[in-house]
């Protein structure tokens, strides 16, 4: 009977996970680009897992995504982690094998606030006197409800925050300043995750899911450091806003 029984286990767990999608196996420790503030309330580890989609060839290919592990609530870690999964994996289609290029950093972590960036550099095939493009898609987690956070989310005057971005002054010479109709975008666009996003174009443009690619390098988004929000205008990274930030 006891054989019978175990028999019967090795057949059906391969099959309850042969469905499965993404790869528990990758559990490599996240950059920590920003550094954080140490202390045993944000003592928790970040960690990648990969997600396998497929293309429209049926090729495999993978997307890492940022989990989190050592919260000391196991329900409040899974809801943390489910929406931490989301914010990459829920936009992945079949025309997007160039995922498999974002690399992730933490940014800034805290007991309140978990922020990533995952970011994919673009050099210019002319050489390295050509400036490079990005996609940078920030992920920003309340680390007490196991929300996502948007930029509205943080700064509640969001005209004010307008009014500050027509007003930012570069320094540089080079980025261009930001007119209140590009505001208005930057802030929209920043206080919705990606699927919102892609929805809203798609009304306008349908082919959106086949050139998301170029999408994604022009929707703004935001991540957190020690100090600032930093704020991703486009695909230019001399063409990001930085802002002061106090948790």
């Amino acid at each position: 009977m006891k054989r019978a029984a175990l028999i019967c286990f090795l057949v059906i767990m391969p099959m309850l996970f042969a469905g499965c999608n993404s790869s528990d196996a990758n559990d490599n420790k996240v950059n920590n680009t920003e550094g954080s503030k140490p202390s045993s309330e944000n003592d928790y580890k970040v960690f990648e897992k990969e997600y396998t989609a497929y293309d429209k060839d049926n090729h495999p290919f993978n997307v890492k995504y940022a989990q989190i592990s050592g919260v000391g609530n196991e329900s409040l870690e899974h809801q943390i982690n489910q929406n931490l999964k989301l914010s990459m994996t829920e936009w992945i289609n079949k025309d997007c094998e160039w995922a498999e290029k974002f690399q992730v950093d933490v940014t800034y972590k805290t007991s309140k606030y978990l922020s990533l960036r995952y970011m994919i550099e673009w050099k210019d095939s002319q050489g390295e006197d050509y400036m490079s493009t990005f996609i940078r898609i920030g992920v920003t987690i309340d680390m007490q409800t196991g929300e996502r956070v948007y930029l509205d989310d943080l700064i509640a005057d969001t005209e004010s925050l307008k009014h500050k971005l027509i007003n930012y002054n570069y320094g540089n010479g080079y980025s261009p300043p930001i007119d209140s109709e590009e505001a208005d975008e930057i802030v929209h666009y920043a206080s919705i995750p990606e699927m919102m996003y892609l929805e809203e174009i798609y009304k306008t443009d349908p082919l959106v899911y086949e050139f998301m690619l170029s999408y994604l390098r022009t929707k703004s988004s935001f991540y957190l450091t020690d100090k600032q929000i930093v704020i991703t205008r486009d695909d230019y990274d001399l063409n990001d806003v930085y802002l002061d930030f106090k948790q």
